[in-house]
């Protein structure tokens, strides 16, 4: 397909210094909304994605879009893990407290059991071969009753690292789990490991095991189940060339809950690429752009790009009509500028190129880096048959990565209305 950019004039007079349109009190409001713990999460537990995609059509239909679908939904499923109910682990007779204090990776078998005794090892042991073969040897009889804790080291080697990786696909001990005490929990996951997976594993702040208890208590549910869910799917129909589209992208999925009482908020991943989203949508039907516009908001994304990867595979609009998906996630904060994944190749480079000869006439944003093209967001699905970017911020304020702390309230929105001015008037020149 011939590429034509110079540059996609959407509308004569769409090219304004400020983007008064765009509302970071809209912005925030959806932030707070999608984060909020009426949604769960927007994972699979309690079917918060599915709530998420309620709210984000009620949105398209309120700002007026139209459905790419008969009922803005692109409907698909995936195998997903579902820990709902009540989770608990108790030891020194002192509850710990979920999400500060552990994390139970979304893939693990559930444990309903008091006074599981504790084997203590390390990880420098367990990454030698002979060295676990012989701490197995030495416990075979009693490791299927018991918990493996395995110490982490300050700083792991890589033969280190790659045995803490490997405790996501396989149990080396044969125990009913393993513990993984370290400084700080790693980032919540819903990556999808072996069905077949049979214990359970745990990572804790380290420093609750300093006096080696002999026995703990876990207890918690998880099932895996096939997922239905959708992407989100609407449109804007152009003024004079309703067959050609500019698209724009946001995956409105998180990682969901663990258990009833703990969920991670995804205030910055990715409901902040949401509202802008939306906030894009707002504008462009204020202002009618002369080619078509897309808004897609898909689910799937943190379980591998599925969304994007369905939507691809099943397109509501041909790709080949398609002159430029500008994916957005993680769109918080910003006071270092902002980062644009595939900005050099030759279908998108004259867009980042014009993004900073506008950002050089009028100081949007600090700066706007380069990367090549990376499969990290739901860009990358499209990267093989249209042009694609990816555009996230860099610094400034914003809760956690995949933890309980990515919260509406810690995302700085400062930056937010100078960012969506420079991706509008981009795409407008």
């Amino acid at each position: 397909m011939k590429r034509l950019y110079t540059f996609i004039i959407l509308s004569c007079n769409l090219l304004i210094h400020n983007i008064n349109a765009q509302d970071s009190l809209f912005c925030r409001n959806v932030i707070c909304n999608l984060s909020s713990p009426q949604m769960h999460g927007r994972g699979c537990a309690y079917e918060g994605d599915s709530i998420a995609a309620d709210f984000i059509k009620q949105k398209c239909i309120e700002i007026g879009l139209k459905s790419l679908t008969n009922d803005f939904y692109q409907h698909y499923s995936y195998p997903a893990y579902a820990m709902e109910g009540e989770c608990n682990i108790t030891v020194n007779n002192q509850t710990m407290v979920a999400g500060k204090e552990y994390l139970i990776c979304n893939f693990s078998s559930p444990i309903a059991q008091n006074n599981i005794p504790i084997l203590y090892t390390d990880i420098k042991t367990v990454a030698i071969p002979d060295s676990l073969n012989k701490f197995i040897d030495k416990h075979k009889s009693i490791i299927p009753k018991c918990i493996i804790y395995v110490q982490n080291a300050d700083n792991p080697t890589k033969v280190e690292e790659k045995c803490l990786r490997s405790f996501k696909k396989i149990n080396p001990f044969g125990s009913i789990g393993i513990i993984v005490g370290q400084k700080t929990l790693p980032m919540a996951s819903v990556s999808n490991y072996p069905e077949d997976y049979n214990s359970a594993l745990i990572y804790v702040i380290d420093t609750l095991f300093d006096s080696k208890p002999t026995k703990i208590s876990v207890s918690f549910s998880n099932q895996l189940v096939d997922h239905n869910t959708q992407n989100v799917c609407a449109f804007i129909e152009g003024s004079e060339v309703k067959d050609s589209f500019m698209v724009f992208t946001a995956h409105y999925d998180h990682v969901g809950r663990m258990g009833k009482d703990v969920y991670f908020p995804g205030a910055h991943d990715n409901a902040s690429g949401v509202a802008a989203v939306l906030d894009i949508a707002k504008y462009f039907q204020q202002n009618k752009p002369k080619y078509s516009v897309a808004f897609l908001f898909f689910s799937g994304e943190e379980a591998g790009i599925i969304g994007s990867s369905i939507f691809v595979e099943n397109p509501l609009i041909p790709l080949d009509r398609i002159k430029l998906v500008v994916n957005l996630d993680m769109f918080c904060g910003g006071d270092e500028g902002i980062m644009v994944v595939n900005s050099q190749d030759k279908h998108t480079k004259v867009f980042y190129d014009n993004m900073v000869a506008i950002n050089n006439e009028r100081h949007y944003v600090s700066d706007i880096k380069s990367r090549p093209n990376a499969a990290n967001s739901d860009h990358y699905p499209f990267s093989e048959h249209c042009p694609a970017i990816f555009i996230y911020t860099m610094g400034g304020k914003y809760g956690g990565y995949h933890n309980i702390y990515d919260s509406c309230d810690k995302c700085g929105l400062e930056n937010y209305e100078n960012i969506i001015s420079l991706i509008v008037n981009a795409v407008a020149r």
